[in-house]
């Protein structure tokens, strides 16, 4: 709390009541005593998340909620295992989740529209931006879109069209910087001038079809692509300890939120 005061995230105040609220216990009995809303985040297995599925409903009360943290599990299976599952819906924060406002919302078959709801408004509270899925897919959204770039990452640097450290650069000074500001879609309206989104795909959707038929679809990562990918990023990666990487990136991620805010 006191870095993200430090970050000028939080007042001081704010920081210290925080800090001032935990409270640590020595069982799941004790800590869903009288809860409203819990967050779980255990490891990603359907087996351990439904042990602590049945706890959770052993002791919690009737009406309280059950948020994952699961960035890939399938809620609808999650929830199986509970008596009552309408009050359990995946509540996925992203890395690193003190900085970041997305929470993507992602109920199971037998989600209460009710809970969604709920829970929607508790991250609108926090100062979070929850986006909703209408139906489930591995991966979500955000991890879906990481992933493909990630697969196209390692493919041009398998191929050797590229390093680590350019195809890096290409990302975050072209592209990275406007998805700062807005989505893929929106760009593209922007980028059909008068014409909008759909002059830009009857007059550039062919180049793009062409580069889709250009690129990988793995479903594995080549053995390769690993080796160059961990020895590529050491090469710059090196330049700062991991620690020091971590606090640079915070800082740059509370400035930027900092801009975001100020243009709302």
């Amino acid at each position: 709390y006191q870095r993200l005061a430090d970050l000028e995230l939080l007042t001081q105040q704010a920081a210290a009541t925080a800090q001032g609220n935990l409270k640590s216990v020595d069982s799941l009995a004790e800590l869903l005593l009288d809860v409203e809303y819990v967050q779980e985040s255990v490891i990603e297995d359907y087996e351990i998340k439904a042990d602590v599925y049945r706890e959770f409903e052993q002791h919690a009360p009737d009406t309280a909620i059950l948020g994952s943290s699961s960035s890939g599990l399938l809620m609808t299976r999650m929830q199986s295992v509970m008596q009552h599952p309408g009050r359990a819906l995946i509540a996925h924060p992203f890395n690193p989740p003190h900085l970041i406002p997305l929470v993507e919302l992602v109920p199971g078959d037998q989600t209460a529209v009710a809970t969604l709801q709920t829970v929607k408004e508790f991250f609108l509270k926090l100062g979070k931006h929850p986006v909703v899925l209408n139906r489930e897919v591995p991966g979500h959204i955000a991890n879906r879109l990481a992933a493909a770039v990630w697969r196209e990452s390692l493919a041009l640097l398998d191929a050797g069209v590229a390093s680590v450290e350019d195809i890096d650069a290409a990302l975050c000074q072209g592209p990275g910087l406007r998805w700062a500001l807005m989505g893929q879609h929106l760009i593209y309206e922007l980028g059909g001038g008068t014409g909008g989104y759909q002059k830009f795909i009857d007059t550039i959707g062919a180049s793009f079809e062409a580069y889709w038929e250009d690129m990988e679809h793995w479903t594995r990562i080549p053995e390769s692509a690993k080796q160059k990918a961990v020895s590529g990023t050491q090469s710059y990666l090196n330049q700062k300890s991991p620690g020091e990487w971590a606090a640079w990136r915070d800082e740059k991620l509370a400035r930027i939120q900092q801009i975001l805010r100020e243009e709302k």
